[in-house]
């Protein structure tokens, strides 16, 4: 089995490497609106509550979207790519935490999409800058009694969501939860799930990994990859590297470590 990597970041280690609170997950169809940007649309599909957002096979007129990247300085472990922008794109298959930073609604989507020739993309999706083409009707669950709060976080040196309680559920039936770096992703979740009383059996999650170490032949070297959690197991992903192209697979059990936050929603 290869060896799962791990890094130092510039900070101090924070000593909480999982933060979790109970909150109440309520699961609607919505239509988002054709000639918004997606996180217009996300924000009115919900009133600007927290939520979760499961996207596919979404037109969209303008997407614009980031990968991973080396650092440009000391002061973080990796970066961001430039932006990429294409026309007339499908999302195939996308995840987005829809959050807070700055008192304002913010996204954090990660996914697979399309362009019109064929070629397949995945990333750092970025909801303001992306623009609808047509209504499109998509799954969400919208969150009460906790919310993601981006805050400056002194370890990584980035500003990152945490699950911030809002108000106190009689009868919580969800997780909201960050995972911090360098943890081993699949014991991180175990951790999640046992920590829990609630029957918890679905993960609804994106983040970052040291590589991407798949069963099988394919993985990713890059010290930084995207992820999204595409099966309840928290097992199947799809993950992209410094240069692309994407991957999807199983993430080889006890070989994967969290590279900057994991996110995750567990129902």
């Amino acid at each position: 089995m290869p060896e799962a990597r791990a890094l130092i970041h510039p900070g101090p280690v924070a000593q909480e490497r999982i933060t979790a609170v109970p909150c109440l997950a309520t699961h609607r169809r919505v239509t988002l609106k054709a000639g918004s940007t997606l996180l217009a649309a996300m924000i009115d599909a919900t009133n600007g509550a927290g939520a979760w957002f499961d996207l596919s096979d979404l037109p969209v007129k303008t997407l614009t979207f980031v990968r991973p990247a080396s650092a440009p300085d000391k002061r973080h472990v990796a970066w961001y790519s430039a932006e990429t922008v294409l026309e007339d794109a499908v999302v195939l298959q996308a995840g987005a935490h829809l959050g807070q930073r700055d008192g304002a609604a913010f996204a954090h989507v990660h996914g697979l999409w399309s362009e019109g020739n064929g070629t397949r993309h995945a990333g750092h999706l970025l909801a303001e800058a992306t623009v609808l083409v047509e209504d499109h009707a998509v799954d969400v669950w919208v969150l009460e009694g906790a919310v993601l709060e981006a805050m400056p976080d002194a370890e990584t040196g980035f500003t990152l969501f945490r699950p911030a309680e809002t108000a106190s559920m009689r009868a919580p039936n969800a997780l909201l939860a960050t995972i911090r770096p360098n943890m081993l992703i699949d014991k991180a979740l175990a951790c999640c799930f046992d920590a829990s009383d609630l029957p918890l059996k679905t993960i609804k999650g994106l983040g970052s990994l040291v590589g991407t170490q798949l069963d099988g032949p394919c993985s990713l070297n890059d010290h930084a990859t995207e992820v999204l959690l595409t099966e309840t197991t928290g097992q199947d992903v799809i993950t992209v590297g410094f240069d692309g192209p994407p991957l999807w697979g199983k993430l080889t059990p006890g070989a994967n470590r969290v590279c900057v936050t994991f996110e995750v929603l567990l129902l």
